[in-house]
């Protein structure tokens, strides 16, 4: 069964956290979304999943790019498909529906502790599966270190 994972970011930023947890689905084979709300933010997760770990290469594409059909990780909007995708990851608040999360492996949400809309959309997209018997799990970083808080 598919679970949700919420990452609550409070020591680093998204996009810089983000990386960290492509390079573990490459690590076990998984295709991954990105899903984002709008394409400008998209390419700034472009941009820092590029330069982020100059030690090790992450192949990605933009939805639309010469690329997409190349790589196994593609950054998209929720008006993007994203169906044939392993783990499904929203940034920025971009919304994950219940009645999809049962064709991914795993999906997760990142989400700034900083920014008060994204905490909002976390917290009501928690109560929405967790009310739906969707597993979820809730991951803080606020030790300095991923650690589990809480499941359902």
């Amino acid at each position: 069964m598919s679970e949700v994972y919420f990452y609550h970011v409070t020591k680093q930023t998204v996009a810089s956290a983000l990386p960290q947890l492509l390079a573990k689905s490459i690590d076990v084979g998984w295709t991954v979304f990105v899903r984002g709300k709008d394409e400008e933010n998209l390419k700034l997760f472009d941009d820092t999943i590029w330069t982020a770990q100059p030690e090790s290469f992450i192949p990605h594409a933009l939805v639309g790019s010469q690329n997409e059909q190349k790589c196994d990780i593609l950054l998209g909007t929720e008006e993007n498909d994203s169906s044939n995708s392993d783990f499904l990851i929203s940034v920025n608040g971009a919304l994950i529906f219940k009645e999809e999360i049962a064709s991914y492996k795993r999906c997760a949400l990142l989400f700034d502790d900083k920014n008060l809309d994204e905490m909002d959309t976390a917290r009501e997209q928690w109560i929405e599966f967790t009310k739906a018997d969707i597993r979820a799990k809730y991951w803080s970083q606020e030790t300095g270190v991923w650690s589990l808080e809480r499941e359902n």
